[in-house]
């Protein structure tokens, strides 16, 4: 016990103070029914960022906590979307995320939905390592809590205006009032106009440029001295480009520019409604957490990224989603015995359009020449032809999922020690019913005079079912006046689902084998797409196996978190055999992780030094891609083997009648090494982000003056296959601007 307690002294998480911005100087007391202690207190691998850290650090979006967190990653590509979230290895292209984002206790049920603007957060906590006892699906890689000021906190007018050298803009008002002891509400808005960093050669116009829009409205009501209501209310709307893909060219190994000639665009609605209860009796508390929400989005993309013209996909969705949680809790924090049970159910019905137009290059490329062969075999000097200059394919989805989930978690105190055991029962079922079509004349030139219609058609519905039990165990070591040791073991998993994006594949083989099937030939690789098998992925889950401590000496605050994660049916995004021009998600069988994490926090005087570290090994255990290609003990791609973040600041105190403080601070990022395939033959190595900022604080009012990516490094943040080819998208460039913040 020494041994460990010397060896975890010597390394040691950043555990910020609860402090707030400026002139908002009450302490927020935001609380989890879920336990009674605090994280620093918990046998969790864990970072918080509080309001005056996420203003200094200029935190807009969970992509900015990318490298500030050990171990946690969200590149910027393509549109909203894409909001693909990695952490200690884990992370998925597509469907299901590896990381459960909560805002104000309500789940965000759609990835499409997780990459939102912040405005007014108070709190953001991320809990690394699977969460699946408390927390449930897709939390196999941790937890984002976020939370929102109250009016509870703070009562008054804030207001927030960015202005960027890209021309770009961002404003922010808010009004919290509390006109008694027992009622307060808040309704806060965002405006933003983001003008692109690339430039598509094509139009010669930038293609990543975007607008949102936001509001919120927070009520909040006190029955006696016992009971809280709270009604949340937000909306937003996302209206943007996107998409700065450029082609590489792997023979020559050079980049080409961005360059395609057909619309990318993605636009997003998102409502949520949220009713939350909270009652503390005599001996015990207990929470009821009701959500409603809404998605409607729609997605225009050029498939193939060229100035070719091959197909274009317009994929529109429509998701309304129910969730309800309650929980049940002892009171007594002093109690020897802390424990928790509850329930979580939910409901998601989405419908969704996904045509994919072929245009005359797919229409030649894609099917024309792979029918031809066939035809070829036998009649080598004709051909079938196509009378459409272009023809779309339809797909059409309805998906209902269902899940219900109990759980319960115990903590024993016995001395200077804790001991942690929970368990979580959890089940889902889903249910996808589609229907793929398409119609077109075609004729084949030896014993044809004149086009004939053909019509294909992949119709049917596959049902899914999961049934998890996640356990948990944990002890913990009070090192009296310093904080804690701990080791865990905990489960999570990421659940299943459809592989909606192939269908176009699928339709593209069926298209080919009904052509040769009216003239009495077959296409031998149909059987491949229309089983049940490639439509259909199982759930992922995950085991983790972790040491860490939470030490603090005076001003310096340490965490370290050694790990080890194993992993099956890893969810790996793959190209489907064929033409291979969608994405689907495959079961890559298993996998393991392995790190350290460590945050340092530094204060003394008027400085700030932090410190935040994060390695992952992560790699496939078992990969048996095909018959001839094996991945085996290749590292996992699109997760960074590091991520470095050191930042330093200093405030001077002037404490005038209108300047109160100057405060200049640095901030170093460090990510990579990136693999892109799961060959490994392409990657991203080490690279660095440098950024420095001013503050000036007055009485009612700050000015900022911020440079980011100062040296203007060149990097890149995704790669991609499609029609044989290679797609990089480039890391942001320089940027430079102001930023006002106004309190009353």
């Amino acid at each position: 016990m020494n041994l460990l307690l010397n060896i975890l002294l010597a390394f040691t998480s950043f555990v910020p103070n609860d402090t707030i911005l400026g002139n908002i100087d009450t302490i927020a007391v935001i609380a989890t029914m879920k336990s009674a202690n605090t994280l620093e207190k918990q046998a969790i691998s864990f970072s918080q960022i509080n309001l005056q850290q996420i203003n200094n650090k200029q935190i807009e979006s969970i992509k900015d906590i990318a490298a500030s967190v050990p171990n946690f990653y969200q590149p910027r590509y393509g549109s909203r979307i894409t909001s693909s979230i990695y952490i200690r290895g884990l992370g998925s292209r597509i469907d299901q995320p590896a990381l459960c984002v909560n805002v104000d206790d309500i789940p965000i049920m759609n990835k499409n939905a997780m990459d939102f603007d912040f405005f007014d957060v108070q709190k953001i906590e991320i809990l690394r390592g699977p969460q699946g006892t408390l927390y449930g699906r897709n939390s196999n890689g941790g937890v984002l809590n976020i939370s929102t000021l109250s009016p509870f906190n703070w009562q008054g007018v804030r207001a927030q205006f960015s202005f960027d050298s890209e021309l770009s803009y961002k404003t922010k008002v808010s009004i919290y009032q509390r006109p008694s002891s027992k009622f307060g509400y808040s309704i806060s808005t965002l405006l933003g106009k983001n003008q692109g960093f690339f430039t598509n050669s094509y139009t010669e116009k930038p293609c990543d440029f975007g607008t949102t829009a936001a509001i919120r409205s927070k009520m909040r009501y006190a029955i006696g001295n016992a009971t809280v209501l709270e009604n949340i209310l937000s909306f937003s709307r996302v209206d943007e480009g996107g998409y700065a893909y450029h082609q590489y060219d792997e023979n020559t190994k050079k980049h080409l520019s961005i360059n395609y000639n057909d619309t990318c665009s993605y636009t997003r609605t998102a409502f949520s409604e949220g009713f939350i209860v909270k009652h503390y009796g005599k001996k015990i508390k207990y929470s009821s957490i009701t959500s409603y929400q809404f998605l409607d989005d729609e997605l225009l993309l050029d498939n193939d990224f060229t100035t070719l013209s091959y197909f274009i996909m317009n994929q529109k969705q429509k998701e309304h989603t129910i969730t309800q949680e309650f929980i049940v809790a002892n009171k007594d924090k002093n109690a020897k015995w802390q424990w928790s049970s509850g329930f979580f159910g939910f409901n998601k019905h989405l419908t969704m359009s996904a045509p994919v137009t072929f245009k005359k290059d797919g229409i030649d490329r894609l099917i024309l020449n792979n029918a031809n062969k066939g035809i070829h075999t036998m009649f080598p000097e004709n051909n079938i032809l196509i009378e459409e200059e272009s023809f779309p394919i339809y797909s059409d989805f309805s998906i209902n999922t269902t899940g219900a989930a109990l759980f319960h978690e115990s903590n024993y105190k016995i001395r200077k020690w804790n001991f942690t055991t929970g368990v979580r029962i959890d089940f889902e079922y889903a249910k996808l019913v589609y229907d793929s079509h398409s119609q077109f004349n075609y004729l084949f030139d030896l014993t044809m005079n004149s086009y004939k219609k053909l019509s294909s058609n992949f119709i049917g519905e596959e049902q899914q079912h999961s049934f998890v039990v996640l356990p948990k165990l944990s002890a913990q070591y009070e090192i009296e006046n310093h904080g804690i040791v701990y080791g865990t073991i905990s489960a999570g998993h990421k659940a299943g689902g459809f592989n909606t994006q192939i269908f176009s594949d699928i339709m593209q083989s069926i298209i080919m084998n009904d052509l040769l099937s009216s003239m009495g030939m077959s296409f031998e690789d149909v059987s491949n797409y229309t089983t049940a098998s490639s439509v259909e992925y199982k759930p992922e889950t995950n085991i983790n196996f972790e040491l860490g401590s939470h030490v603090s000496f005076s001003n310096f605050k340490n965490n370290i978190a050694l790990f080890v994660m194993e992993g099956f049916n890893q969810q790996i995004t793959v190209l489907p055999q064929g033409t291979g021009v969608g994405r689907m998600m495959s079961n890559a069988g298993r996998t393991r992780s392995f790190g350290i994490e460590y945050s340092g926090n530094y204060e003394i005087s008027n400085w700030i030094i932090g410190v935040d570290y994060g390695y992952t090994n992560a790699k496939f255990v078992k990969y048996q891609y095909n018959d001839t290609i094996n991945y085996t003990g290749k590292h996992i791609p699109y997760s960074p083997q590091n991520t470095i973040s050191a930042s330093i600041s200093y405030k001077f105190n002037i404490q005038k009648k209108l300047l109160q403080n100057i405060v200049p601070s640095i901030q170093y990022k460090g990510i990579g090494k990136i693999y892109w395939n799961d060959e490994n033959s392409l990657s991203q190595s080490l690279y660095s982000l440098v950024s420095a900022s001013i503050t000036v604080t007055m009485k009612h009012c700050d000015l900022k003056i911020f440079c980011q990516n100062i040296t203007n490094t060149k990097y890149h943040t995704f790669y991609f296959r499609s029609i044989s080819q290679s797609f990089f998208s480039d890391g942001t460039p320089r940027l430079y601007g102001i930023l006002l913040n106004f309190q009353i």
